[in-house]
């Protein structure tokens, strides 16, 4: 699957264009210069704000009256969503940053009103990291909000947890000692068949290395340093959309 890369150097823009399209208008144009064929699967990947974080969504290609297009799911479409509200709720600040100790954890008011739906308490958080310090940042906010974190080291680890332990949402690094933590996705998405939601957290921050997770299985992707702020957002916005698919 190739990708077509669009770019918004300010998030505002890319907020109005994802909420200006109505329940059955989930559609999007080309960027200039790039080509589809008819019925052909992309990853649009989208590029933005001054801090070029990303995301990306698989597409439908077509090619009506009004040139092509790219159509996306319902679900993937809420996640860009999601995504736009955040990026441009977020703006640079003077505040200093957060004591690991005691992160902070702001929402934009779209996500805020529906969070949290089991009010964010008994929600089974597995952080695997290698990195004692990304374990002890990602518990603390995680535990701070009333969510009940396990931590592991290696995918080898991660892998004999799930298969014995209910969780709602694994956060993931890419670089783990052994086995990758593309490896574990792959494994729990297609060998397992566990219908668990993956974030990747990880220093792994090209395009290619974004595509290789997405098709691997994973739900989001968010690159290392993270601002608590965002991760706890992306975080609760798969909570969110699980609870909503279970209920």
């Amino acid at each position: 699957m190739r990708s077509i890369c669009y770019r918004f150097p300010d998030p505002r823009q890319f907020e109005q264009m994802i909420g200006s399209a109505g329940d059955s208008e989930l559609e999007l144009g080309l960027p200039s210069g790039e080509s589809v064929e008819d019925g052909e699967w992309v990853l649009a990947i989208f590029d933005v704000g001054p801090e070029r974080r990303a995301t990306s969504a698989a597409a439908r290609a077509s090619i009506g009256p009004e040139g092509p297009l790219l159509a996306f799911e319902p679900r993937d479409w809420r996640r860009l969503a999601d995504f736009a509200a955040i990026e441009a709720f977020h703006r640079p600040s003077s505040r200093p940053p957060a004591r690991a100790s005691q992160p902070e954890i702001e929402l934009p008011p779209s996500l805020s009103r529906s969070w949290p739906p089991r009010a964010g308490e008994g929600a089974q958080i597995l952080v695997v990291d290698d990195d004692p310090d990304i374990r002890d940042v990602v518990s603390a906010m995680l535990e701070a909000v009333g969510l009940v974190v396990t931590t592991r080291t290696s995918a080898e680890e991660a892998l004999e947890t799930v298969q014995r332990e209910h969780f709602d949402l694994l956060v993931l690094d890419w670089n783990l000692p052994k086995m990758t933590g593309i490896e574990l996705c792959r494994m729990i998405r297609r060998d397992l068949n566990i219908a668990l939601p993956v974030l990747f957290l990880t220093a792994n921050a090209s395009s290619q290395d974004m595509v290789e997770a997405f098709a691997s299985g994973a739900d989001d992707y968010v690159v290392k340093p993270f601002r608590a702020p965002e991760l706890g957002a992306r975080i609760f916005s798969l909570l969110r959309r699980t609870v909503a698919r279970g209920a």
